[in-house]
């Protein structure tokens, strides 16, 4: 919510969207990332069953995607399967905001991509610096 007016709209800019490289260790956590989708989407002044059902399941649909890539490159690569996410999310922002005519799709699809290309590609570090740190504490994911 602090960064609200770069959260909502044709730049998508949520510093929660880095917690979606974690579908990567664990494909069940999607449903985790759809359930947060809801939720914050549930803020977002386009609030709809746009935003409450679709981007939620092209959430899910795209983290079991991206989880699916990352077990074919044999667990290596990651920023392949998160670039895919990040275009498959992109493209639904894309149909999304399209469909309510807030502006052209190709252009839409386009920023939030690069956005999310941004966040998730960024967000594996820090992601598998966290895993590497609980598992030297006996902590497993």
């Amino acid at each position: 919510m602090g960064i609200a007016p770069l959260s909502y709209g044709p730049i998508q800019f949520r510093v929660s969207e880095a917690l979606k490289v974690m579908v990567l260790l664990d494909p069940w956590l999607v449903l985790g990332i759809g359930i947060g989708t809801l939720l914050a989407n549930s803020l977002s002044p386009f609030v709809g069953p746009w935003e409450l059902i679709w981007m939620p399941f092209s959430d899910i649909l795209g983290g079991v995607i991206a989880w699916s890539i990352y077990q074919m490159l044999g667990k290596r690569w990651a920023a392949i399967p998160m670039l895919v996410y990040a275009v498959s999310t992109g493209m639904a922002v894309g149909i999304m905001l399209f469909m309510l005519n807030v502006g052209g799709f190709w252009l839409l699809s386009g920023s939030v991509a690069v956005s999310e290309v941004v966040i998730l590609v960024g967000g594996i570090p820090l992601i598998f610096g966290i895993k590497k740190i609980l598992e030297r504490r006996d902590i497993r994911l």
